[in-house]
């Protein structure tokens, strides 16, 4: 009858097997990393506002959306737009 394996020496074995290859690993780490995606031309120069909303109100606003054909993007541009427009003479 012939001894089993040590699990030591199968997992020594595995790791030899699945060890990367360093020249790999260093043009690989020498890649340019692009994280970002770039954004469409319609968003150039903008800045990103967030605001927390309720959940009602978020359905409501996406429900105009829809019937609106448009967006919630536009429907908060808009809306930001008109109110400092009521409110220039502060």
């Amino acid at each position: 009858m012939t001894k089993r394996p040590s699990l030591a020496s199968s997992m020594r074995a595995l790791a030899e097997d699945t060890a990367p290859d360093p020249v790999a690993l260093v043009a690989k780490a020498r890649e340019p990393v692009t994280t970002a995606k770039a954004a469409p031309a319609t968003r150039a120069g903008m800045k990103r506002l967030l605001t927390p909303v309720t959940p009602e109100l978020h359905k409501r606003l996406k429900m105009l959306a829809v019937s609106q054909d448009t967006t919630l993007e536009a429907i908060a541009r808009t809306a930001l737009e008109a109110y400092l427009l009521h409110n220039a003479s502060n």
